[in-house]
């Protein structure tokens, strides 16, 4: 029997090495599966332009979606891979700031920042889901190949619940990209070559991009989650929180049915515990304020039964002095 105790020892020992060495390589890999990187040629010439765009940081509390953008010029628009041969300008459907740049003929391009909406419920945590469009067009001084202007763009695939064209909108915030004959008369668009990176510490990214063959326009759709530790962290706390004030709660029931003298030390867990769950559930890597999903999941209903407990375990004490108290009297007497 003890040969056998201590080989199921070692057993254990190494069964929780061998899930601390897969949890370890498991986050210093993550990043290859949040990550999303894509990349799409429109291009059927040598003239062109090249927009690398990277996501820079992300803000789900007040739904944004931050990306730095550097635009190539190729071809007949460029002078050198910095300078553009032409006027060019770049349309995006930023939701702050401004959504056309202007780069001039013969100066040095310098990268831009814009901001995107992300539409998503973040009380969802920690399933909370989020999309966003990013949408470009890239038009030159150039005189188009038809002596006709063009018409505005017509938009895109709709995404539900968002509304399209500059009359009748339904939602006066819509962020897609609304190009006018302006934007495009004396002025030709230009077929874009997009690369686009997004690598987020605890978000993980999935999405496509997708072309308007006729205008030129590039769209890239995203959805954003949570990368797959943070979900596990995640889970794990509510576990945990839970199973605290279950055991708990089995601690106080056993007091109380005993007729023996109450033992105080549960009373003491519970109140310690009241105090110490709402920082075990702040473990959780950007959980938002209390009310999410992930609170009626587990921290209310462990707070409650924490609480629920002790007032339990205090009123039994009380009733039960007084009982003794009252012997006492009794007996005295």
């Amino acid at each position: 029997m003890g040969y056998f105790g201590r080989w199921l020892r070692a057993l254990v020992v190494l069964g929780v090495a061998a899930v601390y060495f897969a949890f370890v390589w498991r986050g210093a890999t993550e990043e290859s599966r949040r990550s999303l990187i894509l990349a799409k040629a429109s291009a059927s010439s040598g003239d062109y332009v090249i927009i690398n765009v990277k996501v820079t940081a992300i803000d789900v509390a007040q739904g944004l979606l931050h990306e730095r953008i550097r635009l190539i010029p190729m071809g007949r628009f460029a002078v050198d891979r910095a300078t553009p041969a032409v006027d060019l300008k770049l349309l995006i459907n930023s939701v702050s700031g401004k959504q056309t740049v202007v780069y001039p003929k013969g100066e040095r391009i310098a990268p831009v920042d814009f901001t995107s909406a992300l539409s998503g419920n973040l009380n969802r945590y920690p399933f909370d889901r989020y999309v966003s469009d990013i949408e470009l067009l890239v038009t030159a001084s150039v005189p188009p190949v038809a002596p006709a202007p063009l018409a505005p763009v017509p938009p895109m695939a709709p995404v539900p619940g968002e509304a399209f064209g500059e009359e009748g909108d339904v939602d006066p915030l819509a962020t897609a990209l609304v190009v006018g004959t302006s934007d495009l008369n004396e002025s030709e668009p230009v077929s874009i070559n997009e690369n686009f990176v997004a690598s987020i510490a605890g978000v993980k990214f999935e999405g496509r991009e997708t072309e308007d063959d006729t205008y030129k326009l590039m769209r890239t759709s995203l959805v954003v989650r949570r990368a797959n530790n943070i979900l596990w962290v995640s889970i794990i706390v509510m576990v945990m929180m839970f199973i605290l004030a279950i055991s708990i709660m089995t601690m106080a029931m056993r007091v109380a049915s005993s007729p023996k003298e109450i033992n105080l030390l549960p009373l003491s867990l519970c109140v310690t515990l009241i105090f110490g769950l709402p920082a075990l559930r702040n473990m959780q890597p950007g959980v938002p304020a209390i009310g999410a999903l992930c609170d009626y999941l587990s921290f209310i209903w462990a707070e409650f039964i924490v609480a629920t407990s002790a007032i339990g375990l205090a009123w039994i004490w009380i009733i039960r002095s007084v009982k003794d108290r009252s012997k006492e009297e009794r007996r005295g007497g």
